[in-house]
């Protein structure tokens, strides 16, 4: 292999095409000219000695090995500024960065980060929403709370808490089916799913774990809308669209205001909100500082 300094030469070009997938836009960029980012390309592809772009006519797509190099250099490029942040503010300044599934983020820790901000005020919060997890290796996430069944190989993470399943409709709802004197009337209602965070699994895994364990039959799940969105599945349920197995910690408030009732039994879900970090860097001062004051709402185990 060529001269290793060459090559770490052209890399962060090379980064900066694949964010853009265009040469003219990375020269731009980089103040450079068009052929000179070009002629920086081809000279890492020579020194690699496999092709990191397919050139097309007017675009350019990743390789496969492209896309293997960009994800080892986007990890290893966040590495070394988050420790060039620890060394210059001892992590207690610059960025804390986030990433929560939508409905949970709005219900529960936004509102509670007014707390964090008057105990850190020079540490910035950036948050990202995301119905399906963040990859950790491609996008700059410091940390990141899901739902999930704390199974996070090659990763830190704490169960803040367990969650519970019960289903809602709306009071006309359950009376339209005659809900509230004959369970048996489950059948002719459309059932509401909500895959967020779990779009691995099937539309239908929450329901058919509250009918088996409530002991139910499956068959009934005859009638189904499905959304990505807890919220969105909540305010289905709250426009008496049909029946929905709501994760009891994120709607509580809608069956505490009588918008929502609930029926039938409440049971575990088998499911639980985590908090995950790549493995090391829960030592980190600011992510010490998160987890430390989320902590302090949440019934917690940490797992080693």
């Amino acid at each position: 292999m060529a001269d290793k300094q060459n090559i770490l030469a052209n890399l962060y070009t090379f980064s900066v095409v694949a964010k853009f997938l265009s040469f003219t836009l990375a020269a731009e960029e980089l103040c450079l000219t068009q052929g000179a980012v070009s002629q920086r390309i081809k000279k890492l592809e020579v020194d690699l000695g496999f092709t990191l772009f397919v050139r097309l006519t007017r675009k350019l797509e990743l390789t496969e090995d492209g896309h293997r190099i960009l994800r080892t250099l986007t990890k290893s490029l966040s590495n070394i500024f988050t420790e060039v942040d620890d060394i210059r503010f001892n992590e207690l300044r610059g960025e804390l960065y986030i990433g929560v599934a939508p409905t949970f983020a709005h219900l529960w820790p936004v509102p509670k980060l007014s707390k964090f901000q008057k105990k850190y005020p020079y540490l910035d919060v950036k948050i990202r929403v995301k119905a399906s997890k963040l990859d950790f290796q491609n996008q700059p996430v410091d940390i990141a709370i899901y739902y999930g069944n704390e199974t996070h190989p090659d990763f830190y993470h704490i169960r803040l808490f367990d969650e519970e399943l019960v289903p809602v409709c709306t009071p006309g709802y359950a009376e339209r089916f005659g809900l509230t004197k004959d369970d048996s009337r489950l059948e002719s209602t459309t059932f509401l799913h909500c895959t967020e965070s779990l779009e691995f699994l099937s539309p239908l895994t929450e329901w058919q774990h509250w009918l088996n364990s409530t002991g139910r039959s499956t068959s009934i799940l005859k009638h189904k809308y499905v959304f990505n969105h807890e919220e969105l599945t909540m305010v289905a349920a709250r426009n008496s669209i049909g029946i929905a197995l709501g994760r009891y910690q994120t709607i509580k408030s809608y069956l505490d205001s009588g918008e929502l009732i609930s029926l039938f039994e409440r049971i575990p879900s088998g499911y639980g909100y985590d908090l995950i970090c790549p493995r090391g860097h829960e030592t980190r001062p600011k992510l010490q500082a998160f987890l430390n004051w989320i902590k302090k709402y949440t019934k917690y185990y940490d797992t080693p």
